[in-house]
């Protein structure tokens, strides 16, 4: 069923993918796989020489797992050809001894098995896991359908074809599938953690935090001194990462903590560390139990305190946009009233003054309906432009109302609140505006100023004075400002 499914995705992308125009497209992509199956391959050879126990030859960690599941990610069955032979050439050298019959053909079948992982790990997680690994619970079915149940399949090929082939001995079969099976899961998990969090966090190029410099640090001594010195103390490696997973963007501590275990598991293969123990097995069992558990908590730790630091980047997003407005990008009524309300609180606990102004622009509507609305809009958004040069840093402005703007202006007394005012009224009245039919036009607009002085009032009641304010300007003749005088 799941092949079927692949291949009718196949066949529906087939013409778009490789279609005429696509020709220079699918030339990089071929190259890149090429490079992949290269990688593929130097990661293998790397494997075999540091991450294996001699003289049992029990692999650690199987990297080429992970970069082949990738690969069919990527490229689909025809990544399969490319991983067979990279998996070929990268085991014949371990396995063309003298004394085994057939010796290239068991290395074939062991090329094979590692090429169907490949693909049967990119069917389950196409399945299973069509949006990825993007919180702990995917993480839960990514090391079922792709960590577990492809390497144990692998395994099982594996270690029949080195038993038939006269690699293995009997008693060799049980800690030989456990060894393929951990490193191949190991394999999985590692860097597809590091592809994962790199496709939803990606780089960002910048100043290294100190918290980075220091977990980068920290890092480094223990895994020093556990391996030359302490080894015991390499198991606080776990906790650092798992604060680093609530303090650290998750390609960060994806990518430390794959370089450590990598690092870890190096480190044994020389027999540094706490994990060197009397046989081989002990030594393959307790390493590896310790570093799969550790790499599964600190990687859904991270996702999940990405999946937090997601929500509230989403939850700050919409209360930006909720509290500004579309047309002019300044703040609203809903993020005006509780900006004014702070201040009074302020002032009057300091004993200070400050002034609160509405201000609206004469005859909008006229404007409106003899020009259009996108005429309007542009004067909107001219004023408001003029308004930011006119305010200082300390003074707060909001659009409170299709026309109507308001301003809250700290530590000012009415008379210093007037002469501001006037100064912006003058500005507006100065500026023109080509209408669509070729015609300048200029706009005026009143402008309503309420202070506090010293006075037993509360902020709503401060807003009203400067809208009465504002509505004595309209009666006077527009075009000018008024305090409200109590």
């Amino acid at each position: 069923m799941l092949i079927r499914s692949y291949l009718t995705q196949i066949h529906q992308k087939g013409r778009k993918e490789f279609g005429v125009g696509k020709r220079s497209t699918s030339l990089y992509s071929f190259l890149f796989l090429l490079l992949s199956a290269l990688a593929y391959y130097v990661s293998a050879r790397f494997g075999m020489s540091l991450f294996t126990l001699f003289p049992s030859n029990i692999s650690l960690l199987w990297l080429p797992s992970g970069i082949g599941f990738l690969m069919c990610l990527h490229w689909g069955w025809k990544a399969v050809p490319l991983i067979i032979i990279a998996a070929y050439y990268a085991n014949l050298p371990g396995m063309d001894i003298s004394t085994v019959t057939n010796p290239k053909l068991h290395t074939l079948v062991s090329a094979l098995a590692d090429g169907a992982e490949s693909f049967i790990a990119m069917l389950l997680f196409s399945n299973y896991l069509p949006k990825g690994v993007i919180n702990a619970k995917s993480l839960s079915k990514f090391i079922w359908w792709v960590c577990i149940i492809p390497p144990v399949i692998t395994a099982i090929i594996i270690t029949s074809n080195l038993w038939v082939g006269g690699y293995l001995a009997s008693h060799q079969l049980e800690m030989f599938f456990i060894s393929i099976l951990l490193a191949n899961s190991l394999g999985m998990l590692m860097v597809y953690q590091v592809y994962n969090s790199l496709k939803l966090d990606p780089i960002q190029f910048k100043k290294p935090s100190i918290n980075l410099c220091l977990s980068i640090a920290l890092v480094g001594l223990i895994f020093v001194l556990g391996t030359w010195r302490y080894p015991a103390i390499i198991y606080l490696i776990l906790p650092v990462l798992v604060i680093m997973s609530f303090e650290l963007r998750l390609l960060t501590v994806a990518s430390i903590s794959t370089l450590a275990f990598i690092g870890l598991i190096s480190a044994t293969h020389f027999n540094l560390g706490p994990f060197v123990s009397l046989t081989d097995q002990a030594t393959a069992f307790e390493l590896m139990a310790f570093t799969f558990a550790c790499a599964i908590t600190v990687f859904g730790l991270a996702l999940q305190q990405y999946q937090m630091r997601l929500a509230k980047e989403s939850g700050e997003r919409w209360k930006l946009a909720a509290e500004h407005d579309v047309l002019t990008g300044l703040p609203n009524r809903r993020a005006f009233m509780p900006a004014l309300t702070k201040e009074h609180h302020r002032s009057v606990r300091l004993g200070h003054n400050y002034c609160v102004i509405i201000w609206d622009i004469d005859d909008f509507k006229r404007i409106n309906d003899s020009y259009g609305h996108d005429f309007g809009d542009r004067v909107l958004v001219r004023l408001a432009q003029i308004m930011r040069i006119s305010c200082r840093d300390i003074d707060y402005y909001a659009r409170i109302g299709g026309e109507e703007f308001a301003v809250l202006l700290p530590e000012t007394d009415r008379e210093s609140g007037e002469k501001a005012m006037e100064r912006f009224r003058q500005e507006v009245a100065d500026e023109t505006f080509a209408a669509p039919d070729g015609t300048i036009h200029s706009v005026t607009i009143s402008i309503g100023l309420a202070s506090l002085d010293a006075r037993v009032v509360d902020e709503s009641e401060l807003l009203a004075e400067a809208d009465k304010a504002l509505y004595q300007s309209k009666a006077q003749g527009k075009n000018q400002t008024n305090s409200y005088e109590h």
